[in-house]
Formats: structure tokens, C-alpha cells, sequence
């Protein structure tokens, strides 16, 4: 039986502007459902499974990327 793989963790994408780090991020995440694509077709479900929630974790790390909130608030004196 195969190892399962571990989720990618946060902070894996090399230094560079936002926009290049989110492409990055985008091309890793369609890289992993294509893959996931290929596990399901040759029936392996769950490494299939696995790897959609890594294109998933990408995918959400996008989102997060750019200006939050709390750091635009400044404090009135």
C-alpha cells in the first residue's frame, strides 16, 4: 500500500511580487487536479482525493494572498 502524501503547507511559493506568486500558485493548483483527473481514471480514489484538497489548499491561499484588512485600519490619534 502507498504512503499517503502530506498536504502542502503554507509559504511554499518563491519570493516575487503578489501577482507573480499568486500565477504560481494558480498554475500549481490546475497542475494537481489534472493529476487528480489521471488518479481517478486509473481508479486510485483516494491519492486521487488527496490531491484535490492540495489544488484546494492552493486555491484558497490565492484568495488570502493581497492587502488584508486589519493591516489597511489605522488608528486615529
Amino acid at each position: 500500500m502507498k504512503p499517503l502524501p502530506q498536504l502542502v503547507k503554507a509559504g511554499g511559493v518563491a519570493n516575487g511580487s503578489p501577482k507573480d506568486e499568486r500565477q504560481q500558485l494558480l498554475r500549481k493548483a490546475e497542475k494537481f487536479f489534472a493529476r487528480a483527473r489521471q488518479l481517478a481514471a486509473d481508479g486510485d480514489v483516494v491519492e486521487s482525493g488527496l490531491v484535490i484538497l492540495k489544488g484546494l489548499d492552493c486555491e484558497r491561499r490565492v484568495k488570502a494572498h493581497g492587502p488584508q484588512v486589519l493591516g489597511l485600519i489605522r488608528k486615529r490619534v
